[in-house]
């Protein structure tokens, strides 16, 4: 069953939103995230069918994290403190 395009940026935003790398974001990187969001579907950038509008959206998020110094391994976790 083919998913609805217009729904695209509301479930991809959602998805995020939950995500571990989300809740690794301060405050103010949230907000320019959503603002890249924001301005790729006020500025009719997502185009295509649900699939095609949920991969520029990725793009958009991977591109946003890579400026950011995301690294795929124990990003932004905080070192356990030593026990002795």
């Amino acid at each position: 069953m083919a998913r609805d395009k217009e729904s695209a940026y509301c479930e991809f935003v959602e998805m995020i939103q939950k995500s571990w790398t989300w809740h690794r974001l301060t405050e103010s990187e949230r907000v320019s995230c959503m603002d890249a969001f924001y301005f790729a579907e006020n500025q009719n950038i997502l185009k295509g069918n649900f699939n095609q509008r949920w991969m520029i959206l990725q793009a958009i998020y991977n591109a946003f994290l890579c400026g950011i110094g995301y690294t795929p391994f124990n990003w932004r976790e905080k070192e356990p403190e030593p026990s002795f």
